[in-house]
């Protein structure tokens, strides 16, 4: 399967996904009212679960660790990117916040890893580099700063003090811990395998497999079709940002870099990701937009089927 045919099909596997649960609510199965369920399950459950298996596995070389450095800084330059297009929109408090998390943070792991791997076939450096680049350079900044903005434009109608004395929750938050224990796992090596260990990581990989099912079937129960055209304006000024100009910010340090090739093309394959899933749990769950969220993914989404290819051949 070709790098352009495993892409459609994992964009196509997340848009039935998303349709389905839509489909579910439609037929009464499922109720709007249930996307705060599912967002709890996936920021108190499966997200954590999923952080900590990733990040006590993942063997952190920091040697390449300025790779990662890289693409944060492009994160925040396409945070601050959605920060004006949202003032530029003139958008209330939630929908700002919901309009600068799907700006910043990709489905870096979700499609990347796909994508990576069909690329770069048995090369385990452009997978390094991957897990490097996502999780140490998309995944913390996604849990941290991101779960922050999520709060702190969530808190409608709050004074600015406690706005940020609510974003300072944030460290008690399950997320959080989950950042930090599994860092500390990895940087002293701690075990994940044995009578013990190794079954409560099983568990832990069960939990944390739900996580894309989760996130979707919240995704879908708050999309409404209709509205899609109400939002286009929005769309478009996402689409813009996260699908081609991150791309680009990505690519422009590298050409004073002595990069191999392949370097420069996981980087640009990594930044070109559409918008990230967990920015509409982060929003539902902190009372931004979740609705405009859930657009704005499905939007950059169909549209990425178009943009990464064209963006990895011309900045090839």
């Amino acid at each position: 399967m070709t790098i352009y045919a495993r892409l459609i099909a994992s964009i196509a596997i997340l848009l039935g996904l998303i349709c389905f649960a839509a489909f579910l609510r439609h037929k009464g199965f499922v109720r709007e009212e249930h996307g705060g369920v599912f967002a709890k399950l996936v920021t108190h459950a499966t997200l954590p679960a999923l952080i900590f298996v990733s990040l006590a596995r993942t063997s952190i070389i920091w040697d390449e660790a300025w790779l990662a450095l890289i693409m944060l800084m492009a994160e925040l330059l396409a945070l601050g990117l959605g920060w004006i297009a949202a003032k530029a929109l003139r958008l209330d408090r939630p929908s700002s916040g919901a309009m600068i998390l799907v700006s910043g943070f990709g489905s870096s792991s979700l499609l990347g890893y796909a994508l990576i791997s069909q690329v770069f076939p048995g090369n385990t450096g452009a997978m390094t580099e991957a897990v490097m680049v996502s999780e140490i350079g998309v995944g913390p900044a996604l849990f941290t700063i991101g779960t922050m903005i999520a709060i702190y434009y969530g808190s409608e109608g709050a004074s600015p003090e406690a706005r940020f004395k609510a974003a300072l929750g944030f460290f008690r938050s399950p997320i959080f811990i989950s950042v930090v224990a599994g860092l500390v796992w990895s940087a002293f090596k701690l075990p994940t395998d044995g009578p013990i260990m190794g079954t409560i990581m099983q568990a832990l990989d069960v939990t944390g497999a739900a996580n894309t099912l989760m996130v979707t079937l919240l995704v879908g129960v708050l999309l409404h079709f209709q509205d899609l055209g109400s939002v286009a304006l929005a769309g478009v000024a996402v689409a813009a940002n996260k699908l081609i100009l991150k791309p680009i910010m990505i690519w422009m340090p590298t050409v004073f870099m002595a990069l191999e090739t392949w370097e420069v093309h996981v980087l640009v394959l990594e930044a070109a990701m559409p918008s990230a899933l967990l920015t509409v749990a982060l929003s539902r769950t902190y009372g931004c937009n979740a609705g405009l969220a859930s657009r704005m993914v499905f939007l950059t989404t169909l549209a990425s089927g178009i943009t990464i290819p064209i963006m990895f051949k011309i900045l090839s």
